[in-house]
């Protein structure tokens, strides 16, 4: 198998000043071994005979991510199959940290949540391996992975995913990936995540912290929105959602839909200001998320989603 990374760069919950983060083009992940571009020189030859992580285009015929600008792309990592998808040979831009594009199912490097939360399955989109979270009986479905460290532990990083919408929510959803999650507070977060409507499209993009709610509970703050997509981006095309997160006494956080070279929501944490739950209710910060690596995977209520490729980069 060869999977190769492309294009990685590196509102509202109170009166904190918002900033725009520039970065380059944010190219999809493309299986580059079939790119033809002269200026690449000839194709990568294939490790394996079985089939890449990331189906070419041919296979992803609803895949609506174009690939970026020749000049933008970067060749991040090689990864041979069935190892532990960290690179094989040398690396140039930013640093892969961590990438399962799922050949090897879910389970081989996430944990499911609660009991109550709804069905993760290995799936696939055409041969491509994927997995498919289902909360259309639940109020989430969640996969959790990294929240010990094991596989990286850098503060300033990069993580994105592809994710598709299968099937529409009752009421208006959210399919976030979480980053600095912990195994002592998995429940403590910052995350990326896509607004779902109940005709299944995707209508924003936004930056979310997840907090104590001082009940014993806890509650999800949208600390930045994205403009509103005009159109909306319809259920079953594949989209890709990405978190930049860097510095801890102050955190910056920057959130980017598709191949966007500018930032859809940005957001600077000052960890000490409260802020404004989705309820409306007011909440303690809960703090600057240092030492905390985890990454987590959260369906809401009423949402079938697949996601694919999962990429933790260090600039």
């Amino acid at each position: 198998m060869l999977a190769a990374l492309s294009g990685l760069a590196s509102f509202g919950c109170s009166s904190r000043t918002l900033v725009v983060f520039h970065s380059p083009s944010d190219a999809a992940i493309s299986d580059l071994a079939s790119d033809a571009d002269a200026s690449l020189g000839p194709p990568l030859p294939d490790l394996n005979d079985g089939p890449d992580d990331i189906g070419a285009p041919a296979d992803r015929a609803a895949d609506m991510i174009a690939d970026g600008a020749l000049a933008d792309r970067v060749i991040v990592g090689v990864y041979a199959d069935g190892g532990a998808d960290g690179p094989d040979s040398a690396t140039s831009g930013p640093h892969v940290l961590f990438y399962d594009g799922f050949d090897d199912g879910f389970a081989a490097k996430w944990s499911t949540s609660e009991s109550s939360d709804g069905p993760v399955t290995d799936t696939t989109d055409g041969t491509n391996p994927i997995a498919t979270f289902d909360s259309t009986q639940a109020d989430y479905t969640r996969l959790r992975c990294n929240l010990d460290g094991s596989y990286f532990t850098d503060v300033n990083i990069t993580a994105s995913m592809k994710v598709r919408i299968d099937h529409a929510p009752t009421s208006t959803r959210t399919v976030r990936l979480d980053v600095r999650q912990a195994s002592g507070t998995a429940n403590i977060f910052y995350a990326v995540g896509v607004t779902v409507g109940t005709d299944g499209a995707i209508s924003k993009v936004s930056v979310f912290k997840k907090v104590p709610d001082g009940s014993g509970d806890y509650t999800e703050c949208e600390l930045a929105a994205g403009a509103t997509f005009s159109p909306t981006f319809s259920m079953g095309q594949w989209h890709s959602i990405k978190l930049t997160v860097s510095e801890t006494t102050t955190t910056k956080l920057a959130a980017y839909f598709d191949n966007a070279s500018v930032a859809a929501a940005t957001y600077i944490d000052d960890c000490a200001s409260s802020l404004t739950a989705t309820n409306g209710a007011t909440v303690k910060n809960g703090g600057c998320l240092d030492g905390q690596t985890g990454l987590g995977i959260q369906v809401e209520k009423g949402i079938k989603a697949s996601v694919d490729d999962v990429l933790v980069t260090a600039p």
